[in-house]
């Protein structure tokens, strides 16, 4: 993968993450009849479902603001030309790596490292 088909790809996951954000706090402010507003449930067990089911989106939002944090520091590594050296070793990041992961950090043998030293 090229720099230029790589930022094609993280600038698209980029635009798509953002979309789904943009629903998921649209949808967080719905009420039932489909307007933004704020919900206020009348029962205990609707109140607890709402409140399970806000939990999902604020981890959904979580998740994908830190992978668009990622995405960012990505496109800045291809602006520095940095874009497929690991930041731990400083080896070469495969391409396939990048097809699956365009934003890694890191080498497969880093990222296993890392991830075993982490559990």
């Amino acid at each position: 993968m090229n720099p230029d088909e790589l930022r094609q790809s993280l600038l698209a996951i980029r635009a798509r993450l953002g979309e789904r954000q943009q629903f998921a706090q649209r949808d967080a402010l719905k009420n039932e009849s489909g307007r933004l507003t704020a919900r206020a449930p009348t029962h205990m067990a609707e109140q607890a479902s709402d409140e399970q089911e806000l939990d999902m989106i604020v981890s959904r939002l979580t998740d994908s603001s830190r992978t668009l944090l990622e995405i960012q520091e990505a496109l800045d590594r291809l602006d520095a030309g940095q874009f497929n050296v690991c930041e731990e070793c400083g080896g070469k990041i495969g391409f396939r790596r990048l097809t699956i992961h365009p934003w890694a950090r890191y080498c497969i043998e880093c990222q296993r490292r890392i991830e075993e030293e982490r559990s």
